[in-house]
């Protein structure tokens, strides 16, 4: 029988996380000594079988998956909960975490830049959906391939990428089995740059928290790509699959992914008060339970002062998370019949996620790659290129008394 864990409705939001936190029973995590997140539902709440049971009518408490769990604080790189997080799991397109990274790595290196062109080829059109569906010969920049890579999760658009960087998508892989083993992510194996299921592409939860936290520091300048709620290209509007962004308030990335062997997996990150923290979820059983497991996660690590900043345990010693373990296939339970079953909403006694709010409006992106030359106006058509003036001129120079003000830098590109 799976533990059940949950909470019981309040009166309030807030009195309902004060009481939730104060209700959680101390479990012992394995190789951390620290204490779990979990509550007095081990005795009253039961089984994830009696859960389903339930009348559609009645509020149901939250059961948490018995599958791969972590939470991790960005700063520290300290894991405050963890369960199962070195078994093996399919990543599906949590891969495109790595696939976003080698590319920041190939701009930063001069390899290539965010106006370079990437060209949809046979190969990368012939994956399936989630994709853009470009014709062949389409051309786009690295800038806009990694927003439909990050937010429409196109899976035509990261194998495109990944040809882009290192001249096929095998040789990428390659790159990116290179930066996983640098980073010391040791359950992590890639065989393509989307995720599309594969029996050797492997990671877990606490590589892609590793990988996660690398992304954050070392590029800051791309966060801004991982809290895009959604996108528009032409008349289409297409939304971030991470629902987090705009139904928990502080969200700010990172990454979903979904096959059938994998079931619903999330890397989410959020903000509160200057602390960033990171939730992992593997192997959840719908979308919904992938959404609110992550987000009770995150609230649990922002409002309990047994994770207060200081906390835990490092990630960069991956041994003291359990054995590695062989990836649990979970395409009998998720898609029984060839395809995702249906599952119905559920109502829970206390959700930690808002009704929907807007962020931002979606922003657009385009195919193709656009010149714009330069055009004088009509009247100024005539006017030399050069400076007719032999001397520079020479910048004025400041009074007693002024005041000199400096103009504000252009904020650079995300």
């Amino acid at each position: 029988m799976r533990p059940a864990f949950g909470v019981k409705a309040s009166h309030t939001k807030q009195d309902s996380l004060v009481k939730s936190s104060r209700r959680l029973t101390a479990l012992s995590l394995v190789g951390l000594g620290l204490v779990a997140l979990m509550g007095s539902m081990l005795a009253t709440g039961g089984s994830a079988q009696a859960a389903q049971k339930a009348k559609p009518a009645e509020k149901q408490d939250l059961v948490l998956s018995a599958n791969p769990l972590l939470l991790m604080d960005v700063a520290s790189g300290k894991v405050l909960y963890h369960q199962k997080a070195n078994q093996k799991w399919y990543p599906a397109s949590l891969t495109k975490l790595m696939t976003a990274y080698v590319t920041f790595r190939a701009i930063a290196s001069g390899e290539l830049s965010e106006d370079s062109v990437v060209t949809i080829s046979e190969h990368a059109l012939a994956y399936p959906a989630s994709k853009m569906g470009f014709k062949v010969g389409t051309r786009l920049t690295v800038d806009n391939a990694l927003k439909m890579v990050l937010v429409k999760s196109a899976n035509d658009i990261a194998a495109a990428l990944g040809e882009r960087v290192a001249g096929s998508e095998p040789s990428f892989a390659e790159r990116m089995n290179r930066e996983a083993a640098r980073l010391g992510m040791t359950a992590t194996h890639f065989v393509n740059a989307n995720g599309l299921f594969h029996p050797d592409q492997t990671s877990s939860a606490r590589d892609m928290a590793v990988l996660t936290r690398q992304i954050l520091l070392e590029f800051p300048q791309y966060r801004p790509l991982f809290q895009i709620p959604a996108i528009r290209h032409g008349k289409r509007v297409l939304r971030s699959y991470n629902k987090l962004l705009e139904t928990f308030r502080g969200a700010n990335g990172m990454k979903t992914g979904f096959v059938c062997s994998s079931g619903y997996n999330i890397v989410s990150s959020a903000t509160r008060n200057g602390r960033q923290l990171v939730a992992v979820v593997l192997g959840a059983s719908n979308t919904q339970l992938r959404s609110e497991t992550a987000a009770f996660l995150l609230t649990q690590g922002f409002v309990r002062q047994d994770m207060a900043p200081g906390a835990g345990a490092s990630i960069a010693n991956g041994t003291q998370f359990g054995a590695i373990t062989r990836p649990h296939d979970m395409r009998p339970e998720i898609c029984p019949n060839g395809g995702p079953k249906w599952t119905p909403h559920v109502a829970y006694k206390v959700s930690f996620l808002e009704p929907r709010f807007k962020v931002m409006e979606p922003v657009r992106v385009y195919a193709g790659v656009k010149k714009r030359p330069i055009k004088l106006p009509l009247k100024m058509a005539q006017l030399p290129l050069a400076s007719p003036f032999e001397k520079p001129v020479q910048p004025l120079k400041a009074q007693k008394g002024d005041v000199v003000r400096l103009a504000y830098l252009p904020r650079p590109k995300p």
